[in-house]
């Protein structure tokens, strides 16, 4: 009999019996590859990133690329490309053919600032300002709420000390990733 990919159900029925996060060994072994914490972060965050694009983007024709933009430039009004590619945590190439995408919505305006005009610290991107439109600002004003709401209901899944650890946790993984992640390559290279 072949053995399958526990669904989320089981996962969450067997959470309560026995968590592999307690003891997953030294160097992990006695982790099943869907037991890693990275593959349910990553399940987590596609799970989210469908549901809420069905439920407040999807009506409105925005995907969730071009709402993380809209948003980072709604809230300041103007950004130049290097601060987007910054504040969006995406590849330059990810933010390229999203801006596009919105520019051609009507979105954003994009106008080339002369290299003499434009900010010292954005001297790797491209001499560009994106700027929020007024049909931009009209629809950020649109979803905003509804992107709210969701994200309410989302923390409603969670007890206030549920919430309290998953916000301290991902902060701290947040910052500590990197090092962990340079401490693998310095090792691998000793």
């Amino acid at each position: 009999m072949k053995a399958h990919a526990p669904s989320p159900a089981e996962q969450h029925d067997t959470i309560h019996e026995l968590c592999p996060w307690l003891d997953p060994g030294g160097q992990g072994e006695k982790l099943d590859f869907h037991q890693f914490p990275t593959f349910m972060m990553l399940r987590l965050a596609t799970l989210t990133k469908s549901t809420l694009s069905r439920s407040y983007l999807d009506p409105h024709g925005v995907s969730l690329p071009e709402w993380r933009l809209l948003a980072l430039v709604a809230r300041h009004g103007s950004l130049m490309f290097s601060e987007i590619t910054t504040g969006a945590a995406m590849d330059k190439g990810q933010v390229s053919r999203t801006l596009k995408s919105i520019h051609a919505k009507g979105l954003v305006t994009l106008d080339s600032i002369p290299s003499d005009d434009r900010p010292r610290h954005s001297s790797i991107s491209p001499r560009l300002k994106v700027s929020i439109s007024g049909r931009g600002k009209d629809l950020y004003d649109l979803i905003l709420p509804a992107s709210r709401s969701w994200q309410a209901r989302f923390l409603d899944k969670l007890s206030a000390e549920e919430r309290q650890v998953f916000h301290s946790v991902s902060l701290r993984l947040m910052q500590e990733l990197p090092e962990l992640a340079g401490a693998d390559l310095g090792d691998e290279m000793a």
